[in-house]
């Protein structure tokens, strides 16, 4: 019996958006399926209290860029993106703090108080990560090489040591390299999805993260009118527009596997659905170990599934403020103004990073989180009635197993430790509170379908990145049974809403199939 789809996508994340539209462009019949009753995943908008809509999960545009938007005809006007400027305030406990502007020279003006050799050392910095943004994107819009084969590309050019540092050395370990000042450091030091900045491959991780050009045609990084759920609605418009069908409140139960391949899927009603390819946004975890029958699976394979680290959970705090939070550390010239809280940053040492990763390794959600904070209604009031703020900060980080008691248990503690450190840096903050939602990991996992709330599917370490993502076999979005592909998150190059790994998931499946798009 013929199949009645060329191709069936599961989940309506951005990257199975991006997918579908590229095989609808080769002439495929593709059906996108999503549970939810909305497009989206965990780039969504959502009115989470009366007249105040919340970026839910995903809350920063790094793309889908130029080439996606072109490719899929998506409108310049799809989008309407504002980078943030200051891009991000850094408050320390002491009343020090740091601002990062878009324009390097203001940055360095502004690290100027600590010292010449800080100043050198962030324009060093700066040329250092050029350079490596660079190499991550040459990699970005295509199927991930083998460390030879990388290697062998940059032999005897500029960026051969920076490549080395990528794969040999962590995050910390660098800024150490070029700055004294250990604010400094702290303000720079970023390794959400890896753990901690010490660890090799928190390089990486940083240098794939910022390797996108941003959202749009005109490629702006930043936030978004409409919230996240801009994004993918734009990007579902284009898909339906190229000849894709998405069918929402349309849960897959199991993937269908005869003799070896994938020939559909069964829905949770139990109705069935026949396809050529199933191509899975789900993370890989999802994919294999709950989708997919484990009597039709390789069992070696499931126990390489199982071990895949998902260990960085993260949290979610929402809350709707009655004005703009008084941060002790703000700079009198830029105290009261919404735009310069618009992207705080709740890091002020490596020995709190590491707290917060060792209590998570314990089973414990991170008594002092690292959080990113950010107020959208600094450049969108209409998101909130006149007069509101709505505030959103990711918590990280919250284990995969609990030490003791459930989610429910640790709700109010985590939301105390949350509202306690805010108070202590914005005094004053928990009077601005009117109303407050946490947003635990298994809240996460209940409303998107990521295995424990690892946002980026599977943790940014050295051996789940590049040709190792997510398994070294098998790091080239297709899969261990014929006919079945990844196209989410836990490919290559990485989370963040970007599109990558749905561009190149759809070119390895019509190379493949029908040769190179």
């Amino acid at each position: 019996m013929a199949a009645e789809w060329d191709a069936i996508v599961i989940g309506a994340g951005h990257n199975g958006l991006v997918c579908a539209g590229y095989l609808a462009t080769a002439g495929m019949r593709v059906l996108v399926l999503e549970r939810s009753h909305r497009v989206g995943g965990a780039s969504i908008t959502e009115e989470l209290y009366p007249g105040c809509h919340f970026s839910t999960f995903a809350y920063s545009a790094l793309g889908p860029g130029p080439k996606i938007c072109r490719d899929l005809e998506v409108p310049a006007d799809a989008f309407d993106i504002v980078r943030p400027n200051p891009s991000m305030f850094f408050p320390f406990p002491d009343g020090e703090h740091i601002l990062l502007w878009s324009d390097p020279e203001k940055t360095a003006q502004g690290l100027q108080r600590f010292g010449n050799s800080e100043v050198h050392g962030y324009h060093a910095y700066c040329e250092f990560m050029s350079k490596a943004k660079q190499i991550a994107k040459d990699m970005f819009y295509e199927a991930p090489l083998t460390t030879d084969e990388y290697q062998a590309r940059y032999r005897g050019s500029e960026l051969e040591p920076v490549f080395d540092a990528l794969m040999t050395r962590s995050h910390w370990s660098l800024l150490e390299d070029y700055f004294q000042n250990d604010y400094v450091r702290a303000a720079f030091g970023r390794a959400d999805d890896v753990g901690y900045p010490r660890a090799v491959g928190s390089l990486l991780a940083e240098a794939i993260e910022s390797a996108n050009d941003g959202a749009g045609i005109n490629g702006i990084a930043g936030i978004p009118r409409g919230g996240m759920g801009s994004i993918t609605a734009a990007l579902a418009e284009a898909a339906r527009r190229l000849g894709v069908e998405i069918q929402t409140e349309m849960a897959v139960g199991e993937i269908i596997i005869e003799g070896g391949q994938a020939t559909g899927v069964v829905l949770q009603d139990g109705s069935k659905l026949t396809a050529k390819l199933v191509i899975s946004n789900a993370d890989p975890k999802r994919t294999f170990l709950k989708l997919c029958p484990r009597d039709q699976v390789d069992a070696e394979f499931l126990s390489q599934i199982e071990q895949l680290k998902t260990r960085a959970g993260n949290m979610k705090f929402h809350a709707v403020l009655s004005g703009v939070p008084n941060f002790t550390a703000m700079p009198d010239e830029h105290r009261g103004q919404a735009v310069a809280i618009a992207g705080v940053r709740i890091s002020p040492s490596l020995e709190y990073f590491d707290r917060a990763w060792e209590d998570c390794l314990s089973g414990i959600p991170s008594r002092e989180p690292v959080m990113s904070l950010q107020l959208p209604t600094a450049y969108f009031p209409e998101l909130a009635p006149p007069g509101k703020h709505i505030f959103g900060a990711w918590i990280r980080y919250g284990p995969r197993t609990l030490q003791e008691g459930t989610w429910d248990d640790w709700r109010p503690r985590v939301e105390e430790s949350i509202l306690s450190i805010l108070e202590s840096y914005a005094p004053g903050f928990r009077e601005l509170v009117e109303w407050k939602r946490l947003y635990t990991p298994a809240d996460i996992e209940s409303e998107t379908g990521i295995t424990d709330a690892t946002i980026r599917h599977l943790d940014m370490t050295i051996d789940q990145m590049l040709h190792r993502r997510p398994l070294a076999s098998w790091a080239s979005y297709a899969t261990p049974i014929n006919s079945l592909w990844l196209c989410g998150s836990g490919t290559h190059p990485c989370g963040s809403v970007t599109g990558a790994p749905g561009h190149n998931a759809a070119h390895a499946i019509l190379k493949s199939e029908t040769g190179p798009l």
